[in-house]
């Protein structure tokens, strides 16, 4: 066997040459295949597996990797790398010009080719075509084909020769060449963050090209890294919820990431990113240039909207109709409150109404969509999750929607099909779960309403803020300008409901007085106190396991733990790993069940959830938060089919699994949106950096039938008389007051 030592530091990797006589598979996403390699002095052919930018039958290669077993398909070898060479003997050229590169070109004609001119086929083929023309059943045109094509693979082993010898994975440097082709050496040499920047390669980021740049021989002071550096500084400021830094913050934070000194000036390396036009300086205020655009949108469209209308939309004896039908309907009566913010909706243009759980806020949307049916107007309800969404569908009886959905996404512009040049055609528009909206999906948004349609934006002012950045729905409650109705009266009895009663009291910094389970008290919130967090980590997974099924009778499909953290024993790495074991453990299924993604295994009937918003996956689009079940699992083609939680089936190729993680433990961030039967909270001391008011109120208020709270009661203290310390970088309350003036 043709078999050569590596000089990498693992003992085990090997080099082999063979030829490719099959094709097994091979996925065009991501380059992964598995070949039938013949190699010299092997009877057998060997099965290689691993990534390669395209391989043809009868293509000679390089592949240097180690031997493994695999459970079912016994001796692979697991390839590092695969690099075609180029053939040398008589036969391998025959073989590799007659394979079906050029029509017309078979074994025999190949065999003329290489009779004639023998081991110097290649040489003439590229520097004189012409004469490979000349031999009868080739041709000139024939011959040119062929030179263009091995000019072309050529080219293509030298750039990724040269990007793998500068320490890149295979897999990478298969996508930079895809993305730069001819270009790639040249495009890195000079500037190796433009990977991070524009490139659009899913996985790289400045960390990556930044490696990539110091492979290369990038000097860590130049010009490029800095600016880089910055940007990047000021990229990650945005996943804290900041839409700009001031120029002090953004310098302290790029000075560490770039592990620079004060001796070097920064600010010559912003002038010349301003000038290159992606960041805004704002009298000292550094944004990114699309979220300074979108703060000014969103502010010049809420300015005009905090004057009342200059008459009622709708008759007040028709509003006093609509509360009476809904009274009827609902078997209620009621509030000042409420009333005052249904008839608040016909007499201003833009209405926010605030307030906690139990205190109305489900109902006054009914109010409002019966009146808007009953008034003849164009209504559309939307919400930022599909949970809250299908709520709001099921509580008004009309359609609801994803505000994106609502927008609908536009794949070949990669923005939404409404917005400022065709507006949504509605006369007023309700959004639920507001403070979960940030700032450029405010912008999307308000950009397609038309001037006339009014907007009820309803909220829980107290839950955490949205994910991205802003804080829109704050800022928002924080103008006097814009009529707000604070709903303040609980409707549901505390003594009715411990979930509500704890809400309010964590809400109030009060620590809640939870009962603790002793066999004699019934109630839908308890605590568990556990100070160790392994013990509580074992306790949660019984919980979830057998406890709560069998005590209460909740399936445990309908109990969601929630967490403040993704690391440590309560985090939902580790949660995720010991609840699928015991849930869904491996060896119940086939192994052709399951698909190892990283370090994650996916089964079928392990439930998920999609991490970020992809909308070309499906007609409808999957988003950020969204959960299912695996309905499916393709390993040969390695994807796999979830169950979404309304129902749709969606097809996950490779390209898309990394977007999957599970769901049998979410943080509290991702649950926002969501109404879940039971609800177990993680909460320990492990946690301190996250653990605040308005996290936990967050995530206590997701739980409908049952809250169950594990951890200790210090953790409990410390969130409860904890308000978020970190305040977001947002002008946004200031630009509309200086709108209005």
């Amino acid at each position: 066997m043709a078999v050569e030592h590596s000089n990498k530091t693992d003992p085990d990797e090997q080099i082999l040459r063979g030829v490719i006589e099959r094709v097994t598979f091979r996925n065009p996403e991501n380059g992964y295949a598995v070949l039938q390699l013949a190699v010299p002095d092997r009877i057998d052919r060997l099965t290689v597996v691993g990534n390669c930018f395209d391989v043809n039958i009868g293509t000679h290669v390089i592949v240097r990797g180690t031997f493994i077993n695999h459970p079912k398909f016994g001796r692979q070898f697991s390839a590092r790398s695969i690099t075609e060479t180029a053939p040398e003997t008589p036969d391998a050229l025959i073989r590799y010009l007659g394979s079906g590169l050029v029509k017309g070109i078979g074994e025999k004609t190949a065999a003329k080719i290489v009779a004639e001119f023998g081991t110097e086929t290649m040489e003439i083929l590229l520097r004189t075509p012409e004469k490979i023309g000349a031999i009868e059943g080739v041709g000139e045109h024939r011959a040119l084909l062929l030179a263009q094509h091995f000019a072309g693979q050529q080219e293509m082993r030298e750039i990724l020769r040269f990007l793998i010898e500068h320490n890149m994975s295979q897999n990478l440097a298969l996508k930079i060449y895809e993305r730069y082709g001819s270009m790639a050496v040249e495009t890195l040499t000079k500037d190796p963050y433009i990977l991070a920047r524009t490139a659009g390669i899913r996985g790289v980021g400045f960390l990556t090209a930044d490696s990539i740049a110091m492979n290369l021989g990038l000097k860590p002071h130049s010009p490029q890294r800095i600016k880089a550096g910055i940007y990047y500084a000021l990229e990650k400021s945005v996943d804290d919820g900041h839409c700009f830094l001031a120029w002090n913050q953004l310098a302290e934070r790029s000075r560490e990431l770039l592990q620079l000194s004060t001796d070097i000036e920064l600010e010559p390396f912003l002038e010349a990113l301003i000038e290159e036009g992606g960041v805004i300086n704002d009298e000292s205020a550094i944004y990114l240039r699309h979220l300074h655009r979108a703060e000014k949108f969103v502010a010049s469209f809420i300015a005009p909207r905090c004057t009342p209308y200059e008459t009622p939309q709708i008759d007040e004896y028709l509003v006093d109709n609509c509360l009476k039908a809904a009274e009827e309907e609902l078997k209620i009566e009621f509030s000042r409150e409420q009333r005052e913010a249904v008839l608040s909706a016909t007499k201003h243009p833009l209405l926010i109404i605030t307030g906690g759980p139990g205190c109305g806020k489900t109902t006054i949307i009914k109010a409002l969509a019966l009146l808007f049916k009953m008034a003849h107007k164009r209504l559309a309800l939307a919400a930022p999750t599909g949970r809250a969404a299908q709520r709001m569908s099921q509580v008004c009886s009309m359609n609801a929607s994803t505000i994106h959905r609502l927008l609908r996404y536009d794949p070949t512009t990669g923005g939404f099909i409404y917005g400022i040049n065709e507006p949504l055609e509605i006369d007023a528009l309700i959004i639920d779960e507001t403070s979960m909206v940030d700032l450029m999906l405010a912008k999307d948004l308000f950009s397609a309403i038309p001037k006339g349609a009014s907007i009820i934006l309803v909220g829980d002012k107290d839950q955490l803020p949205s994910v991205g950045p802003g804080r829109v729905f704050g800022d928002l409650l924080a103008l006097t300008q814009i009529k707000t109705i604070s709903l303040s009266r609980l409707f549901r009895r505390a003594e009715e409901s411990a979930i509500n009663a704890t809400a309010h009291s964590i809400n109030s910094g009060i620590v809640p007085s939870i009962a603790e389970p002793d066999g004699k008290v019934k109630s839908d919130a308890y605590l568990i106190r556990k100070s160790d967090a392994g013990e509580a980590a074992a306790l949660v997974e019984s919980l979830v396991a057998d406890q709560i099924p069998r005590k209460f009778g909740i399936a445990s499909h309908e109990i969601m733990v929630l967490t403040p953290s993704n690391r440590g024993p309560l985090g939902t790495l580790a949660l995720n790993k010991q609840l699928q074991a015991k849930i869904n453990p491996p060896g119940i299924l086939d192994i052709e069940q399951e698909l190892q993604v990283g370090e994650t295994i996916f089964r079928v009937g392990d439930r998920v959830c999609q991490r970020v918003n992809n909308y070309q996956i499906d007609a409808q689009g999957v988003f950020n938060g969204d959960t299912g079940t695996i309905y499916n699992v393709n390993k040969p083609d390695r994807c796999l089919t979830v169950e979404l939680w309304d129902g749709r089936l969606v097809k996950y190729t490779s390209s898309d699994l990394l977007q999957l993680s599970h769901a049998y433990a979410i943080t509290v961030h991702r649950s926002q949106g969501s109404e879940i039967p039971c609800v177990v909270l993680a909460l320990h001391e492990s946690h301190y950096t996250l653990l605040e008011r308005q996290l936990i109120y967050t995530g206590v208020t997701r739980a409908k039938r049952l809250l169950i709270i594990v951890g200790s009661k210090h953790a409990l203290q410390i969130a409860c008389r904890r308000t978020s310390t970190s305040r977001r970088c947002t002008r946004l309350k200031e630009r509309i007051v200086a709108a209005l003036t």
